[in-house]
C-alpha cells in the first residue's frame, strides 16, 4: 500500500493506493478531513460491438450511513440516486470524457462511493479528484490527470474548497476543472457576481488545480500502470476515398444546405442508404458508414461556415434564428408560455403552491434547505422525430433542469415578498 498526502486549502488530502479495490483497473481511497470516498476506474476486457461512441458511465454513490442516518420513509433500502448524486456524476463526467480516446469502445465505469462525510470537506470535491487519480493510475487509456477546485464567496471574500454550509449559503458556487495548463470545464451558480470577480475566482481555482495536478503526477510516476493497447476504431483512408467517389463534395454541400432540419436529415439518410447499397459486397466497411458520413457532413458544414460564411439553413454567421413568444396557451394552469427559436420550441408551465409544499431535501448535505423553487425539464422523443419508451427523466434532463433552476433562483422575490413555492 502507498500513501500520499498534500495540503489542500488548509486541510490534509490523503490518498491510499493498493489498500482496497484490487480487482479494479485503478482505485484510490480518498480522505479529506473526515470525508472518505472510495474511487474506482474499471474497463471491460473487450470492446463493445456495434457502437460508434465511447461507453463511459460515472456513478457517484451516496449512502446515508455516511452521515450516521437511516433513509427516510417506510422502505429503508436505498434505491435510485438522488438529484445531487446525478448532478455530481455529470460534473465528474464532463471534464474526464474528452481525455479518453474518442475511438475507445471498451466500457468504462468510474464509481465513487461516499463512505463518510465531514461537513467541512465536501464529498463531491473528493470524488472529483479521486476519479482523476483512479483513471490516471489505471491501465485504461486516459490523457490526464485533471483536477477540480471549488470556490465559494461569503461577505465578498473567496473561499477555496469551502465547507458545506459556506457553499450552500454563499453568493458563489464555482467548480473549475483543469488539465495541463488549461481550464477544461466551468460550472457555476452565482448571486449576480461582477464579471471581473468571476474571472478572479476562475484564475484562483486554476492555480489550485495546477498544484493538485502536480500531486497526481507524482502518484502516477510511482504506482501508475502502463496503458494497455486497444483496437483503434478508425476509418481507413481507402474507405474515405471510396466514400468521396460515391458522394462528391458538391452533393454533400447540397444535402446539408437546406432551410429545415427534417430535410437535411432526410438528405443524409438517403446518402447513407445509397452508400450502404454500393458497399453491400464489402461487409467489413458497412459498420464504418454512419461515422464516416457524420465526419464528412461535419467537415462540409465547417467549410461552409469558415469559407462561405453561411450556416446550413442559409443564415449568416452573425444572424440568429427567428424568435417568438406566446403566453396563456393552456387554460386553468397558473401560467403557461411558448418560446420558439427557429424550429426549437419550449412549452413552459408554472404552478404556485403554499410554502408548506416546498420540496423536502433529504441527502448527505446536513445544511441543505428545502427547495422553494423547482424547475423540471422534459425532453420527449417526438421533439426530435424519434421513438422511445418514456421511463422518466434521464440524467441529461435532470442536469438541464438544474441549469435553468440555478439561473432563475437568484432573481426570484423573497419569501416575505412572495410567500409561495
Amino acid at each position: 500500500m502507498n500513501t500520499y498526502t498534500m495540503d489542500l486549502a488548509g486541510r490534509t488530502l490523503r490518498v491510499e493506493i493498493g489498500k482496497v479495490g484490487k480487482q479494479a483497473n485503478g482505485c484510490a481511497f480518498m480522505q479529506y478531513g473526515d470525508t472518505t470516498v472510495l474511487c474506482t476506474a474499471t474497463a471491460s476486457k473487450k470492446p463493445r460491438d456495434g457502437i460508434d461512441f465511447f461507453p463511459l458511465s460515472v456513478e457517484y454513490v451516496e449512502k446515508f450511513y455516511a452521515i450516521g442516518r437511516f433513509p427516510g420513509g417506510f422502505n429503508k433500502r436505498e434505491g435510485k440516486p438522488s438529484e445531487n448524486a446525478i448532478l455530481t456524476s455529470r460534473v465528474i463526467d464532463r471534464p474526464m470524457r474528452p481525455l479518453f480516446p474518442k475511438d475507445y469502445r471498451n466500457d468504462v465505469t468510474i464509481e465513487d462511493m461516499v463512505m463518510s462525510v465531514d461537513p467541512e470537506c465536501r464529498p463531491e470535491l473528493v470524488a472529483m479528484i479521486g476519479s482523476s487519480i483512479a483513471a490516471s493510475i489505471s491501465d485504461i487509456p486516459f490523457d490526464g490527470p485533471c483536477a477540480m477546485t471549488q470556490i465559494g464567496m461569503q461577505d465578498g471574500k473567496f473561499l477555496v474548497n469551502p465547507g458545506q454550509e459556506a457553499w450552500d449559503k454563499g453568493d458563489l458556487r464555482l467548480t473549475v476543472a483543469s488539465v495541463g495548463q488549461k481550464v477544461i470545464m466551468i460550472e457555476a451558480a452565482a448571486n449576480e457576481i461582477p464579471e471581473d470577480r468571476m474571472l478572479e475566482a476562475i484564475y484562483m481555482a486554476h492555480e489550485v488545480n495546477l498544484q493538485v495536478i502536480d500531486f497526481i503526477k507524482k502518484i502516477v510516476a510511482e504506482v501508475g500502470k502502463p496503458k494497455h493497447e486497444y483496437i483503434h476504431c478508425t476509418v481507413p483512408q481507402e474507405f474515405v476515398e471510396r466514400l468521396y467517389e460515391l458522394v462528391p463534395q458538391e452533393e454533400m454541400e447540397k444535402a446539408v444546405f437546406a432551410d429545415e432540419k427534417a430535410i437535411r436529415d432526410q438528405n443524409i439518410s438517403d446518402i447513407t442508404d445509397r452508400v450502404n447499397e454500393a458497399l453491400a459486397d464489402q461487409e467489413e466497411w458497412l459498420p464504418l458508414v454512419p461515422e464516416a458520413i457524420y465526419q464528412y457532413e461535419k467537415k462540409t458544414v465547417r467549410k461552409m461556415i469558415l469559407k462561405d460564411h453561411k450556416r446550413p439553413d442559409g443564415r449568416q454567421i452573425r444572424q440568429i434564428r427567428p424568435l417568438s413568444a406566446e403566453i396563456d396557451l393552456i387554460p386553468r394552469v397558473h401560467g403557461s408560455g411558448m418560446f420558439t427559436r427557429g424550429q426549437t420550441q419550449i412549452c413552459d408551465i408554472c404552478t404556485l403552491s403554499p410554502l408548506s409544499e416546498m420540496q423536502k431535501v433529504d441527502g448527505l448535505d446536513v445544511y441543505a434547505s428545502n427547495k422553494r423553487y423547482v424547475h423540471h425539464y422534459n425532453f420527449p422523443s417526438y421533439s426530435v422525430g424519434e421513438t422511445k419508451v418514456s421511463r422518466g427523466p434521464g440524467r441529461r434532463e435532470i442536469g438541464h433542469g438544474s441549469l435553468a433552476e440555478r439561473a432563475l433562483l437568484p432573481v426570484l422575490p423573497s419569501e416575505e415578498e412572495f410567500p409561495y413555492s
